[in-house]
């Protein structure tokens, strides 16, 4: 069982801490201890159980205020992306069975639709060096069975 440092009220807490200790380490931070560990999370664990790493729980304020910044910066980058906002509604990649009876899609339209989208598609060549593939694999295997049926029959 793990023994929780005294300034750990959670197990909890004491993970997270370490977790995020532990991705800085990954990002390129240096371990504030010598540790005889070379796996990040363990030299995070060192520096927290040796009270070199420092923190505190956020207040609602602070919270709220990360949040708001971080909305911000999102808006900013989308409106960077898109130089004009767009009024047209964003078309479904696979039409629901609705919006396929109104285009007049059958099923197997909707897969070829969504197959086409995703590049999944084949030119009428490849798909013909596959069928051909498939062919010989299958007169291979018949004539592999012909071949053993034979052999019990002499035998």
């Amino acid at each position: 069982m793990i023994e929780l440092p005294k300034e750990f009220d959670s197990i909890f807490r004491y993970i997270v801490v370490v977790s995020q200790r532990a991705e800085q380490i990954i990002n390129g931070a240096k371990p504030r201890t010598e540790s005889r560990f070379a796996k990040p999370t363990l030299k995070a664990r060192d520096d927290v159980e040796d009270g070199k790493v420092t923190w505190r729980i956020l207040t609602q304020e602070e919270l709220d205020a990360h949040r708001q910044a971080l909305v911000e910066e999102f808006r900013a980058e989308v409106d960077a992306a898109s130089e004009q906002p767009s009024t047209e509604p964003i078309p479904d990649v696979l039409p629901t069975a609705a919006v396929a009876a109104e285009e007049g899609l059958e099923k197997d339209d909707e897969l070829a639709r969504l197959q086409r989208l995703l590049g999944m598609t084949r030119t009428a060549g490849a798909v013909a060096e596959v069928a051909d593939e498939t062919e010989g694999a299958d007169k291979g295997d018949k004539k592999a069975a012909e071949e053993t049926s034979d052999d019990e029959e002499k035998g």
